[in-house]
């Protein structure tokens, strides 16, 4: 019964790391993206150009943020599973 419960909450483990791994490899790319929008930004382009890859970038800004706070309260669930 003991190891039955282990193995469910292994697994539960498992799932929830995976998950963090993969979150975090999301985050990096979009941090990626930012950056390659931002070296963009700062060349001379055409108005439109700047208007419509200022509008990708908030929209990686908000992504960001919000993954952000997804990671840190899956880092506090992993965080409280370890006590």
């Amino acid at each position: 019964m003991l190891n039955k419960l282990k193995d469910i909450l292994s697994a539960k483990r498992k799932a929830q790391l995976k998950k963090y791994a993969s979150l975090k490899k999301v985050l990096r790319a979009l941090h990626a993206e930012k950056k390659k929008i931002e070296v963009a930004l700062a060349e001379d382009i055409d108005a439109e150009t700047r208007l419509e890859m200022t509008s990708k970038l908030k929209v990686i800004s908000k992504q960001r943020k919000k993954g952000l706070t997804v990671l840190k309260e899956l880092k506090e669930e992993r965080d409280a599973d370890d006590s």
